[in-house]
């Protein structure tokens, strides 16, 4: 049986999927351009993940991982998506970006 198919859909909390997204603050360049940012980024551009299937996928350590994410969320990069419960109760979080594309506009100084 399909994991998916054993998850109890709790819910729903940020559905939509920009296009794109103009990055116009020059402080979240050092937070997308991070080497293993990139690679949680990329994942969360092609769809919606929790932690442990990030960490499946790219060998990095959960906290590892969920501190990646955290950082990403707090810059509005990446988002919540779904809350799920699982077949022993325990809820896990999906994540995904916040667009398909990035594109950085900005001046300075």
């Amino acid at each position: 049986m399909n994991e998916m198919m054993r998850l109890a859909r709790d819910e729903i909390v940020n559905p939509e999927i920009r296009d794109e997204l103009i990055v116009k603050e020059a402080r979240v360049i050092p937070v997308l351009f991070h080497e293993q940012r990139e690679t949680i980024m990329k994942l969360l551009i092609d769809g919606q993940r929790n932690i442990i299937d990030l960490s499946k996928v790219t060998k990095m350590n959960p906290g590892t991982i969920k501190r990646h994410v955290d950082l990403l969320v707090q810059h509005g990069l990446a988002t919540l998506s779904t809350i799920d419960t699982n077949e022993y109760g325990i809820k896990l979080k999906y994540y995904r970006a916040t667009a398909r594309k990035f594109t950085f506009s900005f001046s300075w100084p």
